[in-house]
């Protein structure tokens, strides 16, 4: 049996790197699934979030400011300012009287205002689950934002520059970012999974781990390699009557044992990665046992492609 210990070893990052190519498809799987997953979750955390539809008006007006009265209006109407101003008391209070049945508080917290460039344009923004509440807000401040500027001394006048219309509105749209963080946890998750199977995992995948396991056994390189022909022909010399046996076609069976203590030797074939090492050990160890001779190992590649082993 092998006395090979493999915590006693440092990383193979060969034998790392031939098993996560062995296993990529597992971690693009892994991926997709997680942003999928993170897509999911959003959806449904934002639906609960938000409620109901969210529905919203977005209108521009212009503002005309009074220049020559008040020079320095222009530095005290920006966006900071008529955000605030859109939900104060000279406004808000003459939207009431065209809103009756509709609350302060529902206008407070349905109304923001932006200036995103020029200070000339500002963009008010109604929004609320309640499509006709935000419908008659949005009208009423058609009305009270040009009221509002007849009665400031620095502004000339507001006109009314679009008449939007109602648009669904999702004030938590994250998809890109819940789809990345779904595919980063699924990432992680899977190289997790390569690496926890890379110490469990006692299969064959280089000369190391050959050399390692059976120091007495000649590793001769990958069937069909030049490697492996130099090897074979320098090692063992000739190879016509040896018994040639893979590891899957190994059976306790007498006069099999025979047959290989009469031939010239045995040359092992073991499949790359799917040959574990029990089963190995098994068999090096009864050949042993049984006295025959083992000439040397020849290692079995996978195909990336419709696996066949190497003849």
């Amino acid at each position: 049996m092998s006395e090979y210990n493999p915590g006693t070893t440092g990383l193979d990052l060969k034998r790392i790197f031939r098993q996560f190519m062995g296993k990529v498809w597992m971690v693009i799987a892994a991926i997709v699934i997680g942003a999928i997953i993170g897509i999911l979750t959003y959806v449904i955390y934002s639906n609960i979030k938000s409620g109901n539809t969210v529905y919203r008006i977005s209108n521009d007006y212009y503002i005309t400011l009074d220049y020559e009265g008040h020079p320095n209006g222009v530095d005290y109407y920006n966006a900071y300012t008529w955000d605030g101003i859109l939900r104060d008391d000279p406004i808000v209070d003459y939207a009431l009287t065209l809103l009756p049945g509709i609350s302060k508080e529902t206008i407070l917290e349905s109304v923001t205002g932006e200036i995103l460039g020029d200070y000339r344009l500002l963009t008010v923004n109604v929004t609320g689950t309640d499509a006709d509440v935000v419908q008659s807000i949005s009208d009423a401040y058609k009305k009270a934002l040009p009221h509002f500027g007849e009665e400031i001394d620095m502004i000339s006048h507001i006109d009314v520059w679009t008449d939007a219309k109602m648009v669904v509105y999702d004030a938590y749209t994250r998809e890109p970012n819940a789809a990345f963080l779904g595919g980063l946890i699924g990432l992680i998750i899977s190289v997790f999974g390569i690496l926890l199977y890379y110490i469990l995992d006692d299969g064959i995948y280089s000369e190391r781990d050959w050399t390692e396991r059976y120091p007495d056994i000649a590793y001769l390189g990958v069937t069909g390699s030049e490697e492996a022909r130099v090897n074979t022909e320098y090692i063992l010399g000739d190879t016509v009557g040896m018994y040639e046996l893979r590891i899957k076609d190994f059976v306790f069976n007498a006069g099999a044992f025979d047959e290989m203590r009469s031939s010239g030797g045995v040359l092992l074939y073991v499949t790359e990665g799917k040959d574990k090492g029990e089963a190995i050990d098994k068999v090096v160890y009864t050949l042993k046992k049984q006295r025959i001779d083992i000439k040397g190992v020849l290692i079995n590649r996978k195909r990336e492609k419709g696996f066949k082993e190497s003849e």
